[in-house]
């Protein structure tokens, strides 16, 4: 098993991104995650990382390290999605631990859209007996 970041684990083109700007995401007090079923068979990785979030260099980078951290150790786990993953809040050394357990949470709970459609709709009928 690699830790490595490989290239083929990196979403990279604008249409991808696009396309998970679409769906609705999973969101909380970090980290904001929209999934989209991938075309490849592992789970790729894609942040945004705003200026105006985190305004200094020094601090997004050390919040893309963590993700991608996450990430290298997760992927096995994880299910072969795209996974966009936007901070929402600035992220500093003393609150690492905390942002890495929310977010590890919210891409281990991440499910492909149409599963999450279908079990809402089997939530809502009622089957009588």
């Amino acid at each position: 098993m690699s830790f490595a970041f490989r290239d083929c684990n990196r979403i990279k083109e604008s249409k991808d991104f696009l396309q998970a700007f679409r769906h609705k995401g999973f969101t909380n007090k970090w980290f904001t995650i929209n999934i989209v079923d991938s075309k490849h068979n592992v789970p790729r990785l894609g942040m945004v990382i705003s200026k105006k979030v985190i305004a200094k260099s020094v601090s997004r980078n050390l919040a893309k390290r963590l993700i991608r951290e996450i990430f290298r150790h997760h992927s096995e786990e994880l299910p072969p999605l795209d996974f966009i993953v936007r901070i929402r809040r600035k992220l500093t050394i003393h609150y690492c631990l905390e942002a890495r357990e929310a977010l590890l949470e919210l891409m281990l709970s991440a499910k492909p859209h149409d599963q999450i459609h279908f079990a809402s709709i089997n939530k809502s009928i009622s089957i009588p007996n």
